[in-house]
């Protein structure tokens, strides 16, 4: 079977008695949706009446109202999509932060999440008992790849990227920064500098890696990477705890979920 393909598309913020009829989470399963956050002005108050204060008040605090707007969606499609495996409304969901920062469900912690947005898109991560993280970059051909890679990242990052074919150094260079980011998300912390102590390893056909944590080579250090398919223009990665797990794309329809591997 082929690679499944993330679909941007819009989530609904009622969700009509969704939440029922939970989603059923399989052990070894991370599944990926795929959000567009674009939202019109008079859904707003509707929308941000299903965060929480806190939610609302970080939102508040963004000065672009554009930033505001996609805050809010993000964070209104993120509790419509976990009502859906909690079996609650959105807007009873209790989500609080830990030490670290890292969000989880107060009442349902088996149910684990993550939530990446970037330019007007989003990705969001679940599984069940098993830690996970997901970032998102919109690939930006303006921006010298080559001069952040050496100024940030490691030797044989910056050599991976230099190499091959120059039309896809925007690519690599994403991928390894996108790794980094999904594996620290799905640890509970921000992106850890120096990030040179750090480099990735792809698969053959680069839709697979391993981000290798430091000087070590065990296998306690090294992190498995999952690759996204997404829409040319968009670079996405996922990483959970251990490696005995697999992704499942989900996508949203008038009536129903339909799930693809």
């Amino acid at each position: 079977m082929g690679k499944a393909k993330v679909t941007f598309q819009r989530v609904p913020f009622e969700t009509n008695g969704a939440w029922r009829s939970p989603i059923p989470v399989r052990d070894g399963d991370v599944q990926i949706w795929g959000i567009v956050l674009d939202v019109a002005h008079s859904e707003l108050p509707r929308a941000a009446s299903i965060l929480s204060h806190d939610e609302r008040e970080r939102a508040g605090r963004l000065i672009s109202e554009e930033h505001r707007r996609r805050s809010i969606a993000a964070h209104a499609m993120l509790r419509a999509i976990l009502s859906r495996y909690c079996g609650a409304s959105p807007d009873q969901l209790a989500i609080r932060r830990t030490s670290d920062g890292k969000p989880v469900l107060s009442d349902y912690p088996s149910i684990r999440f993550n939530l990446t947005h970037s330019h007007g898109r989003a990705l969001i991560a679940v599984a069940r008992d098993r830690e996970v993280g997901v970032d998102l970059e919109q690939v930006r051909r303006e921006v010298d790849v080559v001069r952040l890679a050496r100024r940030f990242l490691s030797e044989r990052d910056l050599t991976c990227i230099e190499g091959g074919d120059p039309a896809q150094r925007h690519e690599r260079f994403l991928k390894a920064w996108v790794a980094r980011e999904a594996v620290f998300k799905a640890d509970g912390r921000g992106m850890t500098f120096p990030l040179d102590r750090d480099y990735l390893e792809l698969t053959g056909d680069g839709t697979e890696g391993c981000l290798v944590l430091g000087s070590a080579g065990s296998d306690e250090k090294r992190r498995r990477v999952h690759f996204l398919s997404l829409s040319s223009g968009w670079i996405g990665a996922v990483a959970a705890e251990g490696t005995d797990w697999t992704v499942t794309v989900c996508n949203v329809s008038e009536s129903q979920i339909n799930r693809g591997t």
